[in-house]
């Protein structure tokens, strides 16, 4: 009975551990979408028509649309601690653009 029991909850353990894995890959592609969604918006400001173009192939390429996009970041947004570490990882990946961008120029 004690050998049941115990491996019930290896089994469980290491479903959650997937799980907790799988939620991380997606939310990292969350981030770096909408990283890149807020990049585009400052780059493309004044050409509406481009911004949209070019915030569509993000998308697409990352097999998202911005309802999706708009869905996750809005669940996010109902927990403060969340939301502030969600935006804490646009932060750095815009940074790290950034960074990129500033050695590509030197």
């Amino acid at each position: 009975m004690d050998f049941k029991v115990a491996y019930i909850i290896l089994i469980l353990t290491l479903f959650l551990s997937c799980n907790a894995e799988k939620g991380k890959g997606t939310d990292k592609k969350i981030v770096q979408t909408y990283a890149e969604i807020l990049f585009l918006t400052e780059k493309f400001r004044n050409d509406s028509i481009k911004l949209k173009q070019e915030i569509d192939s993000l998308l697409k390429s990352n097999n998202l649309t911005m309802s999706q996009v708009d869905s996750i970041t809005a669940e996010y947004s109902k927990d403060p601690k969340r939301w502030a570490e969600f935006f804490d990882e646009v932060k750095k990946h815009l940074d790290e653009k950034s960074l990129n961008a500033q050695k590509k120029y030197r």
